[in-house]
């Protein structure tokens, strides 16, 4: 193995370590870490060692780490990033949890995820919250399939995690099936999602569109698969329409 090739196989590992906490855990020993990726616990250690230098990782308690500072504040800056579009699309979220009681989120995709931006959480007991911060990949999640649906379909691939990773029965791991599903999203100018992520969980999402007409986030409403009925979803789909015009409008 020649230098060059050496230091991309480090920075690999290195990002792979990262790239761990896009997951629901928050913290990981070094032995989990070793068993996640199969990389030795010496070489684990060493990486740990550099990370926590530079303020992406931390220590949490004995023997466990989290995300560093450093990382926190760039999510921040990412956040303050989308001002402008959290700021219009706000009072449309507010009249759409208002309407219906659930969850509203809006999403962007940064390189492979969709990230949440700005969320209301629902007044039911009983609800489906994506908070804001959360990352998911981009085929799984109605958002997430809105946000693919914005590129050409020849950058798809570029983008996707392959192999596809499964969260539950529902979620498409096929590439041919996921291809057919985005275009007829595209197709239909909206998408559903039925426990891809999250078992008895379902959204209807939409694309926001800029002033240049361009597809830059996606709308969307989350709820338990007991009160998302179809007739619902229906009705949601409206909604959210609506709201994605008026958002449109604002953003001119």
């Amino acid at each position: 193995m020649n230098d060059e090739t050496a230091k991309s196989s480090v920075i690999h590992k290195v990002l792979d370590i990262l790239l761990l906490f896009q997951n629901q855990q928050e913290q990981y020993s070094a032995e989990e870490i070793s068993q996640h990726l199969d990389i030795p616990k010496s070489t684990v250690y060493r990486y740990i060692r550099i990370l926590h230098e530079k303020g992406l990782l931390e220590k949490v308690g004995s023997a466990e780490y989290g995300l560093g500072a450093v990382l926190i504040e760039m999510g921040r800056k990412t956040l303050a990033s989308n001002r402008e579009m959290r700021l219009v699309a706000l009072p449309s979220m507010k009249r759409l949890a208002e309407a219906t009681g659930e969850s509203v989120s809006l999403m962007r995709r940064y390189n492979h995820r969709a990230v949440c931006v700005e969320s209301i959480e629902g007044r039911h007991a009983l609800r489906v919250t994506i908070e804001r911060g959360r990352t998911q990949p981009l085929h799984a999640g109605a958002s997430s399939i809105i946000l693919l649906a914005a590129l050409p379909e020849d950058q798809w691939d570029e983008v996707l995690d392959v192999p596809l990773e499964r969260f539950t029965n529902a979620t498409i791991t096929d590439l041919g099936e996921l291809r057919a599903h985005v275009r007829d999203v595209i197709d239909q100018g909206y998408a559903i999602s039925d426990g891809e992520i999250d078992v008895g969980a379902r959204a209807i999402a939409v694309p926001l569109r800029d002033h240049r007409n361009e597809i830059v986030a996606a709308l969307s409403i989350e709820a338990p698969a007991s009160r998302m009925t179809n007739e619902v979803i229906l009705h949601y789909i409206d909604m959210l329409k609506h709201e994605a015009r008026t958002i449109h409008h604002e953003l001119h």
